[in-house]
């Protein structure tokens, strides 16, 4: 009971620090893409830390069998390495009660991992979804902000607006200036500079407008004499209405897993089976883990950490290739991914046969000797 809760607690505590240090890694091309678009306007930032908040369940599908992977190989390794694992061997512990000792934690994850990938994910894409397709259905009345240039049309509306202290239903902005540009063949520009500006609903024909006030209005072509210049006291703009985008959730990964249980597709029956083989990578790669963890003080405690980790990445594109072969019907979806992690598992009995026989390492001098002829 003690080996168990030192073991168990190293390992657990092991797997969620490298998940955590993995996950932060990874999202943070999420978090740049879209910071980047809350800086340029096209997300509001208060919703950027929900976006990246409801993507992190797709990112843990794997990083979590990976992290909890790769916590097996370090602490057994340490142990390997330090001689702790001898000492625990020497005091009766066999490799098969090691294999045992080691699947109560990996359950534990695995069920985490299934709950992630069955129910969680698919809420957080479903959900994500909805916040880009919201945030796209902005209209130009929302898109506006004080104390930054805005680009709005493709490029021929630029804006800024100043702050300003005042509040009211109509929200009144600051000193404002607006460049708009006229359609493509006729090349007009027109600038608007006003000392404020506010925004407004006309309650007759259901349009947005921007009134600007006390201000000065130039309109002409660029490189050329012919222009007007216009003062006014108050001027009004109209802003186009956001178009109306409907969510549907035909995305097979936002789908929830009840939905893909009714569907007989071969979309349907590859998804189902890929978020089924989340918490069969963990029961698989415990078993790759404790076999491939096995070291000497002499090679040192992370000697065979690179080499796993590539079995690893193998193991999930191979998953991932057998996927799309599914979909596109080229392979047997009754077989479907089970058959990947029967290889793997075949090859984790091996390698733990192999290593426990003691044959390792003179297969591995046989190796080095026929590389040396």
């Amino acid at each position: 009971m003690i080996i168990l809760r030192y073991l168990s607690r190293e390992l657990i505590i092991t797997s969620f620090s490298i998940t955590a240090v993995l996950v932060v890694v990874i999202m943070s091309g999420d978090f740049t893409r879209y910071l980047w678009e809350a800086i340029s306007g096209k997300i509001e930032a208060g919703v950027l830390m929900s976006l990246l908040a409801y993507r992190v369940p797709k990112f843990l599908e794997l990083i979590l069998p990976l992290g909890f992977f790769v916590s097996i190989l370090m602490v057994y390794g340490r142990l390997y390495a330090e001689q702790e694992m001898t000492v625990l061997f020497s005091c009766g512990l066999s490799r098969a009660q090691l294999v045992g000792i080691t699947y109560i934690p990996a359950l534990v994850v695995a069920l985490l991992t299934g709950f992630i990938s069955l129910w969680l994910s698919p809420y957080g894409i479903e959900r994500s979804e909805v916040i880009r397709e919201q945030q796209q259905s902005r209209g130009e009345l929302d898109l506006l902000q004080s104390s930054r240039f805005q680009v709005m049309r493709q490029g021929q509306l630029v804006s800024y607006i100043e702050p300003s202290d005042g509040t009211g239903n109509t929200s009144p902005l600051g000193n404002i200036f607006v460049a708009s540009m006229g359609a493509p063949e006729d090349e007009d520009l027109t600038v608007v500079r006003a000392e404020s500006a506010e925004r407004f609903r006309d309650t007759d024909y259901q349009q947005n407008y921007l009134a600007f006030s006390n201000g000065i209005r130039y309109e002409g072509r660029p490189g050329s004499a012919d222009y007007s210049i216009t003062t006014f006291t108050r001027f009004s703009q109209h802003l186009k209405e956001p178009a109306i985008v409907e969510f549907q959730t035909d995305e097979i990964t936002a789908r929830p897993t009840l939905s893909l249980l009714q569907a007989d597709d071969l979309s349907s029956i590859a998804a189902l089976q890929w978020r089924a083989s989340a918490p069969l990578i963990v029961i698989v790669v415990t078993l790759l883990g404790v076999a491939l963890s096995h070291t000497t003080p002499r090679r040192g405690r992370y000697a065979m950490l690179f080499p796993s980790i590539l079995l690893y990445l193998v193991y999930v594109v191979l998953l991932n290739a057998v996927r799309g072969l599914i979909e596109e019907g080229r392979y047997p979806a009754w077989l479907g991914l089970w058959s990947v992690h029967g290889i793997f598992l075949v090859i984790g009995v091996a390698l733990f046969i192999i290593k426990g026989s003691g044959r390792w390492p003179l297969l591995r001098r046989a190796t080095v000797a026929g590389s040396n002829a």
